[in-house]
């Protein structure tokens, strides 16, 4: 069993410039789930999300490399990151992290045994077994 250390799952948007939904290979796809879910997270913690968003970066970490870092961000703190908006919902991706993203969806899951923000990543070419860190 390998030690996959202290991984979060993450979504990362880069640039200055707000993109609408548009294909996945040019950027960052949200399902509407994904958006509905950032709209309440924010709410829930008296954010307004039309000043918070969802910020996603990669980071190195866990037993294949590379991991997700996701968190609720003030949008207005980075200016320099990818910008990705749907329906009142937005999700910034670190500039540096972008590359990673690219062709990314952002979709929000429950199951019986958990429920969270998950990155379906086309570029991710092995993953480990746990399923938190990833190699490209």
């Amino acid at each position: 069993m390998s030690d996959c250390g202290n991984v979060q799952k993450v979504f990362v948007p880069s640039d200055n410039a707000t993109t609408e939904q548009k294909p996945a290979i040019s950027g960052l796809e949200i399902t509407e789930i994904a958006a509905e879910k950032i709209r309440h997270f924010c709410k829930s913690d008296k954010k307004n999300p039309d000043d918070y968003c969802l910020y996603v970066k990669v980071v190195t970490d866990g037993c294949s490399g590379k991991s997700y870092s996701m968190d609720l961000a003030k949008i207005a703190d980075y200016p320099d990151d990818k910008i990705f908006k749907l329906n009142g919902a937005t999700v910034i991706v670190d500039k540096t992290s972008y590359i990673f993203l690219i062709g990314s969806t952002l979709d929000y899951v429950e199951t019986l045994l958990m429920s969270g923000f998950q990155l379906n990543n086309p570029n991710i070419k092995k993953s480990c077994s746990c399923g938190s860190s990833f190699a490209v």
